[in-house]
This record gives structure tokens, C-alpha cells and sequence, in this order.
């Protein structure tokens, strides 16, 4: 266990949004923010969105927005040089997330450099370079630090909306059962890679998985993977799947800065300890599992 308290994950935080305006113009690698954060990338994105109340793409295109406004009230530099400046790819793109973001052009916005300076200084006090207030959650949970054994496991890839693995499930259990991998005892597993608020929803990375024995022949689409031993916390919580990121909101943004607990560099993975098929939604218990580090 490591000393972490909120007053900490903040600064961690702040240090990121300094990091992406000393860059601004150039491509921002979000494996590089969570290096300057301290944070595995497999956490990242959920401890900013939650601390942050917006998504780190949210937060690049919000600042690059606001350099814009320096360049056009500060410089003489042409629309297309300024896109140029923040990693626009073009004029038109630049104008269209302008104008989206402060209703005017960026040409009228410069203008009139003084009601320009005066909209500048609102919208910067407003949504700039500030950790927001904390997030108030509708519901706490109970967290306990479990000493996990190794898991060996089988499991189907799935890539998409993290609803929708219940396919994979689907895959697996058909293929595990007729080659002989399943066996009552198997525990099924979720792992997921992503933020499924912070990705595009065909790109989320999961694996549908069930534990086993350990088998030497496992058949395609099937792979074999490893759950690693060792501290996790873990939140059971109970109610439909489609209200797991409820949890998961406060887990990462109220329970973990506030644990003194660090995250290990491995994804979470959900346990399900009830079968759907016989199960009321209401019903369902899952199991949340967050690595530790040790």
C-alpha cells in the first residue's frame, strides 16, 4: 500500500494538463500522459474522466481551442497558420470546432479584439486550466482487498460495445463445451481494456472468458490468458450489466483517490457470480476486480 491521497491524484492530474498545453501543437500519445501521470494506461482514461468530468480527447481540443483564441486576439498569424499551430489538419476543420465551441468564427472572433478579450476571459475562467469541483455520486458501494489466486483461462476476443459481449460469451461457451474445456466449476470473466467513455465504441478491446485447468489444445477462435495473483479490491455489485458504469464512475473517481491504494499495470476484469439465463437482471452480481499494485 501507498500513500495516495485526493489532493495527490489532482496534482498528478494537473501535471497531465500542463503537459498537453507545453504540446499543444503536436501529436499527444495518451500512453505518454498516463506515463506523466503515473498512472497504468489500462486506469488512465477512467481516474481523468472522473476527476475531470471530461474525456483527456475533451481536454486536448478544449485547450487547443483556447490557444486558438490567444493567436487570434495576440497575433496576425493567418486562420490557416494557427490550424497549423494547434494540429489541425485543415482551415475547415479548425473553423468548424471554433465555431462549435464559441459560436462565433474565428475571423469575427478577432474581429472585435476587445468584446473578442472580454468572451476570451469568460470562456477561460469558466472551462479552462482548473480541476473542476468534486463529482457528487448518487450511490456508494462496498469495496473489500481480496488476496487473488492465478487464474488460468480460456477466452474469445471481442472488439465493440462492451454490451454486446454476451456474443463472445456465446462463442465461448459453445466451442468450451464441445471440446471438453468447461466444466461447472469454470468461473466466467470479463476483462476490459478500455474506457468506454473515452474510446470510439468500435474500437473497445474485452475478452469473454471462463477459468480452467490449465488445457494444453485449445481450439480457435479460443485463446488461452492469465488472470496474475495478488491484491485486488473488489466491489461486488448487483443490478443489471448495462448499469455497471455506475460503479465503476464511483470506484475510480471517489473510492481510489481516496484509498491509498495504487492501481497494479493490468486491466480490470469482472467476475459474474450468477447466470443471466436463470438470473433477474435486477439479480446480478458481479464482481469488479481492480488490480493493486504491491
Amino acid at each position: 500500500m501507498k500513500t495516495t491521497t485526493l489532493e495527490q491524484y489532482h496534482h498528478r492530474i494537473m501535471k497531465v494538463v500542463d503537459y498537453i498545453w507545453q504540446h499543444i501543437g503536436e501529436d499527444i500519445d495518451v500512453n505518454t500522459l498516463a506515463e506523466v501521470a503515473h498512472f497504468s494506461p489500462y486506469h488512465f482514461h477512467r481516474i481523468y474522466r472522473e476527476l475531470m468530468h471530461e474525456t483527456v480527447a475533451k481536454t486536448v481540443r478544449r485547450l487547443r481551442l483556447h490557444y486558438a483564441t490567444y493567436e487570434l486576439l495576440q497575433s496576425d498569424k493567418s486562420i490557416e497558420d494557427i490550424a497549423r499551430t494547434i494540429n489541425y489538419g485543415s482551415a475547415a476543420a479548425f473553423i468548424r470546432a471554433f465555431v462549435k465551441s464559441y459560436a462565433v468564427t474565428p475571423a469575427a472572433y478577432r474581429s472585435n479584439r476587445q468584446n473578442a478579450h472580454q468572451l476570451n476571459q469568460r470562456h477561460w475562467n469558466n472551462s479552462g486550466n482548473v480541476i473542476p469541483e468534486l463529482k457528487e455520486y448518487s450511490a456508494m458501494y462496498k469495496v473489500e482487498i481480496q488476496e487473488v489466486e492465478p487464474m488460468q483461462l480460456v477466452g474469445v476476443a471481442h472488439q465493440g460495445d462492451y454490451l454486446n459481449i454476451g456474443q463472445a460469451f456465446e462463442k465461448l461457451m459453445a466451442t468450451a463445451m464441445a471440446t471438453g474445456l468447461f466444466s461447472p466449476q469454470a468461473k466466467s470473466v470479463g476483462i476490459y481494456y478500455d474506457d468506454p467513455m473515452s474510446e470510439d465504441v468500435e474500437s473497445l478491446r474485452s475478452h469473454a472468458c471462463i477459468s480452467t485447468e490449465g488445457a494444453a489444445d485449445i481450439p480457435e477462435p479460443l485463446e488461452a490468458l492469465t488472470i496474475t495473483g495478488g491484491p485486488h479490491a473488489v466491489l461486488t455489485f448487483k443490478g443489471p450489466y448495462a448499469e455497471l458504469e455506475r460503479a465503476y464512475q464511483w470506484y475510480y473517481g471517489s473510492w481510489l483517490p481516496n484509498s491509498n491504494y495504487e492501481l497494479a499495470d493490468r486491466p480490470p476484469f469482472e467476475v459474474y457470480l450468477n447466470d443471466p439465463r436463470e438470473t433477474a437482471p435486477s439479480e446480478l452480481l458481479t464482481a469488479i476486480h481492480l488490480p493493486l499494485a504491491q
